[in-house]
């Protein structure tokens, strides 16, 4: 998995987690992970930032491990099922009337 922790404005968006919104302002951006997917389309000739780059948290960057030869659309489907999979169910079958 291709990661960094450094980025420089404005050729990359700060910090912000594409899983629970936590930006640069909430948390050091020490603990963002910029992971790289596999782009899908040309790379811009203007600085800004990449297309196929995503930022996450340290809490869900571990979610992105195994998917970077996935587009970042595609990564983020599974990544956001696999944290609905993992999660605590808020209605379990127990606690109807």
């Amino acid at each position: 998995m291709t990661r960094s922790t450094e980025w420089s404005w404005p050729a990359v968006m700060p910090p912000y987690c594409a899983i629970c919104r936590a930006s640069f302002r909430d948390r050091d951006y020490e603990t963002f992970t910029l992971v790289y997917f596999r782009a899908i389309a040309p790379p811009l000739d203007h600085a800004g930032h990449p297309e196929n780059a995503v930022w996450f948290c340290e809490d869900h960057a571990r979610y992105a491990e195994g998917k970077t030869h996935m587009s970042a659309i595609l990564a983020m489907v599974h990544i956001r099922a696999a944290i609905r999979r993992n999660a605590q169910n808020p209605w379990p079958l127990t606690s109807m009337p």
